[in-house]
């Protein structure tokens, strides 16, 4: 599925984005992701995902996300697929917000986001030919009781999918976002357990997600078998 294929995966070592590197190379993909604190989890992944690379990132600060992105395209002429991975979460309600903490969760989640793409879309345009995968969550979609800041800043990456879909349609460049529910790792970890088990009530499967089961789905969207799929955000949640 995609055989030949380079892919950049933001956040490599997140929960889900070691799952996302995993898969996309189980289906023929040269994957490249970026770390910034754990580097032994970095190389480790190096060592196991057969081909892979690790590329240490700040992904909250633009300067360093142009120099890395410029290495890279030293000896990478394009990526095909772009996975904005790289997020982050926190528990803090209204009240406590202080401007630090919705700074980093904007810068992380939203800039960085919208940085990195832009440093990667530039040879894709080139090419006229990519696949921008997203991945939000539905903290921005749904009545969920979330940090309020988490939740606008993926409600952010729901706009900046649409958006995008349209700016690089004519290049020949898809842009969708896969949306999950709760997981039983990686954000779930802050989750109360009377909080997980709210979700399991209330979700079709009666259960929590699997980074695995995420990651299939980034991958089918980001091939060329979901060629007819743009700007949309695919809801992996279980049924809520």
């Amino acid at each position: 599925m995609l055989k030949g294929k380079r892919v950049l995966v933001s956040g490599g070592t997140g929960y889900i984005g070691q799952a996302i590197c995993e898969t996309c190379a189980e289906y023929g993909a040269e994957v490249y992701f970026t770390w910034y604190k754990n580097e032994e989890k970095a190389r480790k992944m190096e060592q196991s995902i057969k081909g892979s690379t690790a590329i240490r990132m700040n992904v909250k600060d633009v300067n360093d996300i142009t120099a890395q992105v410029k290495k890279l395209h030293q000896d990478v002429e394009a990526f095909d697929i772009l996975v904005n991975n790289a997020g982050s979460s926190q528990v803090m309600p209204l009240p406590m917000l202080e401007e630090e903490d919705f700074d980093f969760l904007v810068n992380l989640n939203v800039k960085g986001t919208v940085f990195l793409t832009k440093a990667i879309v530039m040879r894709m345009i080139r090419k006229k030919k990519g696949s921008i995968v997203n991945i939000g969550s539905i903290a921005g979609h749904r009545l969920l009781d979330v940090p309020v800041h988490y939740a606008l800043t993926k409600g952010a990456v729901s706009g900046f999918t649409s958006a995008l879909a349209v700016e690089l349609k004519r290049f020949n460049i898809r842009v969708n976002s896969v949306v999950p529910g709760l997981l039983e790792d990686g954000v779930a970890r802050v989750v109360p357990e009377d909080g997980k088990e709210d979700y399991i009530e209330h979700c079709a499967v009666s259960r929590l997600g699997t980074g695995k089961e995420v990651a299939e789905v980034v991958c089918f969207f980001a091939s060329d078998r979901a060629g007819y799929v743009n700007g949309q955000n695919i809801v992996v949640d279980g049924g809520i």
